[in-house]
């Protein structure tokens, strides 16, 4: 099995998550994810949707992550969080993860 793969979300992007409580829990998650700081704690494991957009521009990418990590930064008020897609297909992952790269 091949290790998790996290891709770090720029601070250049706006992350607006919605904690989703009725999601289906039993759907397939992906061995790719991402990986961003937050100010709150988020619940470990949940299921979040995610709408990503770059600060400077309109528009947004939404897609959903199950929550797997949530560590707080030493003494920083931050967390540093790692989700993995969930119920996603490769071609939605790799949409999501050409717009984090492109920018």
């Amino acid at each position: 099995m091949k290790p998790n793969h996290y891709t770090e979300i720029p601070s250049t992007f706006e992350v607006q998550l919605e904690h989703l409580k009725d999601y289906d829990s039993k759907k397939h998650i992906s061995a790719r994810g991402i990986m961003f700081f937050h100010p709150y704690d988020i619940e470990v494991p949940s299921i979040l949707k995610v709408s990503l957009k770059m600060i400077s521009m309109t528009g947004s990418v939404d897609f959903l992550v199950k929550t797997l990590k949530c560590e707080k930064v030493g003494s920083e008020p931050l967390f540093e969080i790692h989700c993995n897609f969930y119920d996603t297909n490769a071609e939605k992952e790799d949409e999501v993860l050409g717009f984090i790269s492109s920018y």
